[in-house]
């Protein structure tokens, strides 16, 4: 069984300005949408992305992003 110390290392990592690609979901869709990661904090990473024409920041899950 892993600690969480070790739990921890295994997870994505992200720097200021990475072009990611996130899977948005919308009802039963998943639409991928390209962003930029704005920091990475214990559990999240906030990304800016523009979703139906608005620009926003949002907390995501490391394990849901893609480099670029």
């Amino acid at each position: 069984m892993m600690n969480e110390v070790q739990e921890n290392s295994t997870k994505k990592s992200f720097a200021y300005q990475d072009f990611v690609l996130w899977h948005y979901r919308s009802g039963n869709r998943s639409l991928p949408i390209p962003g930029v990661v704005v920091r990475q904090e214990a559990n999240t990473v906030i990304i800016r992305a523009r979703i139906e024409g608005v620009l926003a920041e949002f907390a995501v899950d490391a394990d849901e992003l893609i480099k670029r």
